[in-house]
């Protein structure tokens, strides 16, 4: 009987002190029922999250730096690390239910560009956290769907973790352009907004979306988190709001270049120059190109 064997898994959970939440983060990923590969990516962290982490060296992979170049770069080299074809962001302060990964994968397929889970968060003190996804009104249950759904949720500025989200590789490393883009009009942001691309990426690039209609993520929000820090911030607040912006503009921009590129065929200029290109892989096939352009040539 021959043996199946299934995709390769990696999480990565980059981190930035703190230490107190990351080993949650961490037992969370080490429990799953899909076998997965774990990378912790820790960039200038200055609390004990080294000390911490000589407790996981033989069950996972921790890549460690002394200077902190913002979170896109952590979450890159993480990526580049990682040896699976699916990846799991997994943020150093939130979890996700010992079936997480079995469950997003078992609707991960070839026209399915990202697989979302229905996430709760959970403030400093709360004991029963909040649904942030509303899956089940979009929804109503787990399944593939087409994208237009999650995409016209993401155009109104709806954005979804991806702390919640199952990716493959080779799309999040497409999507992390480190807060640059080429229609980039706003000073360079490299903190939360721009990872929204990540999403809106899978969606450009599939046909399809996996939802999980059921709750397998969860948030921990507090005072020291990105967004919350970019909200006490009114110069920082206005940059994430703008990193935000940028990434849409962005994603428009490539669905029109893509819809311009489907309707080409309409063009003339398309076919005269493809005509030709034919014309001339039909005469050389039938040895007839050298005499035909020699007859040309006398002609002019």
């Amino acid at each position: 009987m021959q043996k199946i064997i299934k995709p390769r898994v990696s999480i990565v959970i980059p981190t930035f002190n703190k230490s107190k939440f990351v080993q949650k983060a961490i037992e969370s990923s080490l429990s799953q029922t899909y076998p997965c590969e774990i990378i912790v990516c820790d960039h200038g962290s200055k609390d004990d999250t080294p000390k911490v982490m000589t407790k996981y060296k033989n069950k996972l992979k921790y890549i460690r730096r002394e200077d902190d170049f913002g979170p896109h770069f952590c979450w890159l080299e993480g990526i580049i690390h990682s040896k699976g074809e699916f990846i799991h962001l997994q943020f150093d302060d939130d979890w996700i239910s010992e079936d997480y990964i079995e469950k997003c994968m078992a609707l991960m397929r070839k026209d399915v560009g990202v697989v979302i889970a229905e996430t709760l968060a959970y403030g400093e003190k709360d004991t029963q956290g909040i649904e942030i996804t509303n899956f089940k009104k979009l929804f109503k249950k787990t399944g593939i769907y087409p994208k237009r759904i999650l995409e016209k949720q993401l155009l109104k500025g709806v954005m979804y973790s991806p702390g919640s989200s199952l990716f493959r590789k080779k799309d999040l490393i497409d999507a992390l352009y480190q807060g640059s883009l080429p229609v980039q009009n706003y000073p360079k942001y490299h903190g939360v907004g721009p990872d929204s691309f990540f999403t809106l990426l899978a969606v450009l690039r599939y046909k399809y979306v996996g939802i999980v209609v059921e709750n397998l993520a969860f948030f921990k929000g507090g005072d020291d988190s990105i967004t919350a820090d970019a909200a006490k911030d009114q110069q920082k607040y206005t940059r994430l709001k703008n990193a935000y912006k940028n990434v849409l503009d962005y994603y428009r921009f490539l669905k029109w270049f893509n819809l311009f590129d489907k309707f080409k065929y309409l063009s003339p200029y398309f076919w005269i120059e493809n005509l030709t290109s034919l014309t001339k892989k039909i005469l050389k096939s039938l040895g007839l190109f050298e005499p035909v352009r020699k007859f040309i040539l006398k002609r002019r």
